[in-house]
């Protein structure tokens, strides 16, 4: 065992925590080493020890692995337990979670508006159907005041509980049929990426038979969702669109099956060889059409197959990893009533080499014809091609202009001419754009990490209105479809739990479109007013302006308080204002600042943003970070000592790298990395990690690439015998986007450098669960409420109506 340094032996130990007296959980080590390309040493190679190789191993697969997990849980669960406040902070967290929560109604062909309803603690949100008459009558009891704001309007019709009995079936991608008569949804099991797509009959829904007693529901689980669906069954799908052709069928993308016959989600081997399939109504999946084959040439290569709104364009998308540049083409189908064999399909090439994206919102049928007498097409699309912040654009499109080809990845030549309608601005970035009861053209912009929403004149490109102008925050969600006459918008902050907005559009774009609040979602335990939320800004090293949003009640003094500060910084994401019931609460509760600082690397400024924390600019992601906790306490929005980071995926890589990286001076006294990609030199060998070597570079493709990595990745850079801050690992079994290997090597090399660190290293990994999408509810309690019982002890915080909170405060 490494001995401990004497900055680690000198400082004082965390409340509860001794680990000469409790040691850390023994791994065994391995002489395990591995040959990487070097262009600095003289020698050309590097040799890296990776003495926990064994981990890369899967518990489902190996009894050492699983053993290694039991034991890290026990030695996790023993230190959580010793927080007094636990149950008590959980109590308050269930309370404040137990308000319901609405997504915007979605008008479908049937003439029925569908939507999700959680009445607060349900494990999976559940689907609800309703009439016009329903919608309008609900709209007037919101109006007038007398609303019950936790029954939800029309009848529940997918019951997404009746899946399972602990919540760990969810429903991800989801699609209706034109007609509205069908819907085909994707089910995801223990939150693993795999999915699996089945099709209901609108007019067939899944719910327990009425009359039945709360005890009695379990009795009517079926994970087989009733005998009323239909026969389809699409298996081995990820990350796949839903692409309904009329009432005919649908196209989507499979993988090859890489389980081993394992449990889906706990596979490790990479993801690639992706196939593009149409699925037609009522047949098995043996008989489906394959589309587009997989790219011999780009085995990494995603199809995303879409239809135009009128349903007779097809467009496929390839990506090859997660950057915006894909290659682009359209196939006309509209004429067919039924979708014809591959090699019978026509191409138009939009885009042909991997550039930059092109985003289809809508298509009109022009005056002139092609040279074989069909009618033009013109194409609105929004693209980041020569525009960092996205601009407006169209293409006229030739029916006569398409080719069969054997696979539509060897077509050359020139890509579609763009014409610009709205252009860049330079302020703002465009974040989305759709029509809106024909040609009302409705754009969603970015401007300071906060959403506005505007009118453009589609003849013109020129705006003329802002819509709800007292939007402060996100919009989280739109609906509306081009031949609707309304547009249903969904928007949230840090303290607003949600307000759904309606909004009536004549077809004349000199009418002022109406604007009607259609819900507002209230916390009982949480009021806005009670609450200080702001945006300011800090420097960073390099000089780069950085903006940080804290939000904490108006009743304490922010500079003695505990932080939470939250980043991600990675594939030009965003992460604007949200709403989360759990972090108000432990604001509230432990008296604490809620910080979210909007690092580089993200794509809150557009894509300068982003490249300026990407890549062989990885570094500014974490420069950024170290000034944000500097810059919290020092201007008095935060307690030295007591600014805890967290981050998930992209974001636990972050505050682990930062974690290696930082001293006394930032102010960090815990760290909470959650499923973080920590191995940075091997994350592209496993499931779909070769997706993301366009932020993140590829060890294995050059010694300039290695080196780079090799000085930043968090499992390489742990520093033996260093004092770390309180650290909290979490993965889970089944994430099969971040496999868990790189949270479990990481525990166990950090509790081997550093065995007598003064502050708690602990390793929490979910069963049952995965990446995070679809995690019950419950789950996600216990989670956060395990995070804030290690920090809370490690820290000393104390609940602020305890008889010794006042101290704490």
């Amino acid at each position: 065992m490494s001995s401990s340094s004497p900055a680690a032996a000198a400082a004082r130990l965390a409340p509860g925590w001794d680990p000469k007296a409790k040691p850390f959980p023994q791994a065994r080590r391995t002489d395990d080493v591995e040959t990487f390309k070097s262009a600095k040493e003289a020698s050309g190679e590097v040799q890296v020890p990776d003495p926990y190789k064994w981990l890369e191993q899967p518990p489902s697969k190996s009894e050492e692995t699983k053993a290694f997990v039991e034991a890290q849980a026990a030695y996790a669960q023993e230190y959580i337990k010793g927080w007094p406040y636990r149950e008590a902070f959980k109590k308050r967290v269930e309370a404040n979670m137990s308000f319901p929560r609405f997504s915007c109604p979605s008008l479908k062909g049937d003439g029925a508006y569908y939507y999700s309803f959680n009445a607060g603690l349900d494990p999976q949100a559940t689907i609800w159907r309703a009439t016009r008459e329903e919608l309008e009558a609900a709209e007037k009891a919101e109006h007038e005041g007398s609303a019950d704001t936790a029954k939800p309007m029309g009848k529940l019709w997918f019951d997404t509980n009746l899946l399972s009995k602990d919540g760990t079936v969810a429903i991800g991608t989801s699609a209706f049929s034109k007609s509205g008569k069908n819907f085909a949804y994707c089910l995801a099991k223990n939150g693993s990426d795999w999915n699996t797509i089945y099709v209901r009959k609108t007019t067939e829904p899944f719910v327990k038979p009425e009359g039945v007693e709360a005890a009695e529901v379990d009795k009517y689980v079926d994970s087989q969702h009733g005998d009323s669906r239909s026969i389809d069954k699409i298996d081995f799908v990820k990350f796949s669109d839903i692409g309904f052709f009329n009432d005919e069928g649908f196209f989507y993308q499979r993988f090859p099956d890489t389980t081993g016959g394992g449990s889906k989600g706990t596979e490790t081997d990479a993801t690639k060889d992706a196939q593009l399939y149409y699925h037609k109504l009522g047949t098995t999946q043996d008989e489906d059409i394959l589309i587009v084959d997989k790219d011999p040439k780009v085995r990494e290569a995603m199809w995303h197959g879409s239809l135009t709104e009128d349903k007779r364009w097809l467009m496929v998308a390839a990506s090859k990893d997660t950057n915006p540049k894909h290659r682009s083409w359209l196939a006309y189908i509209g004429d067919s009533p039924s979708i014809p064999p591959a090699s019978e399909l026509r191409w138009i090439p939009l885009a042909q080499k991997y550039e930059y994206g092109l985003y289809d919102f809508g298509n009109d049928v022009l005056d002139e014809k092609d040279e074989d007498g069909n009618p033009i097409e013109r194409f609105y699309i929004f693209t980041n091609k020569d525009a960092d912040n996205y601009r407006i654009v169209y293409t006229d499109v030739k029916r006569s202009s398409a080719k069969a080809i054997k696979h539509i990845s060897d077509f050359e030549g020139p890509d579609a001419e763009l014409v610009e309608l709205v252009p860049e601005q330079q302020d703002a970035t465009l974040s989305s754009a759709r029509f809106i009861a024909g040609n009302r053209l409705v754009v969603q912009l970015k401007r300071n990490v906060q959403d506005e929403l505007w009118e453009y004149d589609v003849s013109t490109g020129k705006p003329i209105r802002r819509l709800m102008s007292s939007l402060v925050g996100t919009i989280s969600q739109t609906s509306g479809r081009r031949h609707d006459k309304e547009l249903f918008v969904s928007s949230i902050s840090f303290t607003n739990p949600g307000t759904i907005t309606r909004i009536e559009f004549s077809q004349d774009t000199k009418d002022e479109p109406k604007e009607i609040v259609h819900r507002t979602t209230k916390v009982a335990g949480i009021q806005p007013d009670d609450y200080i939320s702001k945006q300011v800004w800090f420097d960073s090293t390099d000089g780069a302006k950085v903006p940080i949003f804290v939000t904490y009640p108006k009743s304490i003094d922010p500079s003695k308080a505990p932080v939470l500060l939250y980043v991600y910084g990675g594939f030009n994401i965003a992460i604007p204002p949200s709403f989360s019931p759990g972090m108000m609460t432990a604001i509230t509760e432990l008296g604490g600042v809620y910080a979210v600082a909007n690092v580089r690397g993200g794509g809150e400024f557009g894509e300068k943003w982003w490249k300026s924390g990407y890549q062989y600019q990885k570094q500014h992601t974490f420069d950024d970070t170290l000034n944000a906790a500097k810059f919290l306490h020092e201007s008095g929005l935060g307690a030295k000592g007591k600014i805890v980071i967290n981050g998930g995926s992209n974001g636990g890589l972050t505050v682990s790298a930062v974690a290696n990286q930082a001293t006394e001076e930032h102010g960090i006294g815990g760290v909470i990395a959650e499923v973080g990609v920590l191995d940075l030199l091997r994350f592209q060998r496993h499931t779909i990690g070769s997706a993301w070597v366009g932020d993140f570079l590829n060890a294995d493709n050059s010694g300039e690439e290695f080196d780079y990595i090799y000085k930043i990745s968090p499992l390489e850079n742990i520093v033996p015998g260093k004092a770390y801050p309180t650290y909290l690992l979490m993965s889970a079994d089944h994430d099969d986007r971040v496999v868990p290997l790189h949270t479990f090597k990481m525990a166990a090399k950090l509790q081997h450098d550093c065995p007598e660190n003064p502050n708690p290293i602990l390793l929490r990994v979910d069963l049952n669960a995965g990446h995070g999408a679809g995690k019950s509810t419950a789950k996600r309690i216990d989670e956060l409420c395990d995070k804030w019982a290690v920090m809370g002890r490690a820290l000393d915080l104390k609940m602020r109506d305890s008889p010794s909170a006042a101290a704490s405060l």
